[in-house]
């Protein structure tokens, strides 16, 4: 599948490989594609915190829990 959809290759000459050019004409339509969807970012809104222990004094104040994500080797699994 290719970036709108549409599944197989086509040959170079073709002119439905000509709407996937990045031109004036399919800007809007890329921009729309690449910019995250406002549920990909839902991650900002957690309040995360700089450190583990201002955390732990955090949770202990309000008598909450902690999430504690780790994770060992390159966050882009390039290994």
């Amino acid at each position: 599948m290719n970036v709108f959809g549409q599944g197989g290759s086509t040959p170079a000459n073709s002119s439905s490989n000509m709407e996937h050019e990045l031109n004036d004409k399919t800007f809007q339509k890329w921009l729309d594609y690449i910019l995250p969807k406002p549920e990909e970012l839902a991650w900002r809104k957690i309040g995360w915190r700089p450190t583990f222990w201002s955390a732990v004094i955090e949770a202990h104040e309000t008598e909450k829990p902690i999430l504690l994500w780790a994770m060992n080797g390159h966050p882009l699994g390039c290994t």
